[in-house]
């Protein structure tokens, strides 16, 4: 959780503004029917302005040591792959 936590907030606009909500850590599937070691919960941070970013969803990729932080639109390969691997 910790290697986890320190990829995803490296992912922040404001690394050390990260504050994180929960995160569950299972195997998951993949869209190929792969399991997959993964973390998913939400992070809050800030802009560099101070304006906070809002909760987050986020997903990190234990075996991979990958982060995706979603962050854009619900299209996104983040959002994506958030909804397909979390969502399940």
């Amino acid at each position: 959780m910790i290697k986890a936590k320190t990829t995803i907030a490296a992912k922040l606009e404001e690394p050390a503004s990260a504050e994180f909500g929960e995160m569950k850590r299972a195997i998951r599937k993949n869209t190929l029917g792969q399991s997959v070691d993964t973390i998913c919960g939400r992070v809050k941070g800030k802009k560099p302005s101070g304006e906070d970013t809002g909760d987050r969803p986020f997903l990190y990729l234990v075996t991979e040591d990958e982060a995706f932080v979603v962050d854009g639109p619900a299209n996104s390969a983040a959002a994506s792959a958030y909804r397909n691997i979390c969502s399940s």
